[in-house]
């Protein structure tokens, strides 16, 4: 069985544009993120997921000079096709979506969630954000049989072209998350600072939000 890690990132965020390389103490923020995700004890392979977009270029080039795989699909909005695509490509049993914009990952946390999902038999685990959990700390869990499941229903012939389908494309876990009674699905809870702290946001969107995780970095001597 494989576990793969697949984080997905682009260039063309709406509204901090080029946010996955803005540097945070001299090392782009996609860094932080993979890097961080290498210390998972579950974890067999990490894959970055972006499109073929010339825009995405320079990421790419980035991510696999400090030696990560990464998957380019051809169509931008449709999210949910390059994950089926990717977790085809690198044999994916068990995948693990996490988004390139939270360099402060805890692969402990990953690891938990994993755990779960595991132990229990799941479809789909995820991280309780943001109701017990801080947003940046975000992680899901899925069988590549859900994956496939959903892949089959949202981009057949019959609904791929149907608009009511369309934010299940752009969003991968969107159609487990709204069909709960078709899957097995669990939840890992918070408690402690993740509960109390749970209204700040570790992962970045806004220029504010990247002031805020820089100087998280900046004060925790993180790497």
């Amino acid at each position: 069985m494989k576990v793969l890690c697949i984080v997905q990132a682009r260039m063309g965020s709406g509204r901090l544009p080029g946010k996955v390389m803005k540097e945070i103490n001299g090392k782009p923020m996609i860094s932080h993120t993979l890097n961080s995700l290498k210390k998972s004890k579950y974890i067999d392979e990490i894959v970055l997921a972006t499109s073929t977009q010339e825009i995405n270029n320079l990421l790419v080039e980035y991510v696999e000079k400090i030696n990560f795989n990464v998957f380019r699909g051809e169509n931008e909005d449709n999210v949910l096709e390059r994950y089926k695509l990717a977790s085809d490509k690198y044999n994916g049993d068990v995948i693990i979506r996490v988004t390139g914009d939270c360099p402060l990952i805890n692969p402990i946390i990953v690891d938990h969630v994993i755990t779960k999902f595991l132990m229990y038999d799941y479809d789909y685990v995820r991280l309780d954000v943001p109701n017990t959990f801080q947003r940046g700390f975000d992680v899901e869990v899925f069988s590549k049989d859900a994956l496939n499941r959903v892949y089959d229903k949202v981009c057949s012939e019959e609904n791929i072209y149907k608009l009511e389908y369309q934010p299940f494309r752009e969003h991968v876990t969107y159609y487990i998350y709204n069909h709960q009674d078709e899957f097995k699905v669990g939840y890992v809870k918070g408690e402690g600072k993740y509960f109390e702290n749970r209204d700040i946001n570790m992962s970045v969107d806004t220029e504010e939000d990247f002031q805020r995780v820089e100087y998280i970095f900046e004060k925790s001597n993180f790497e």
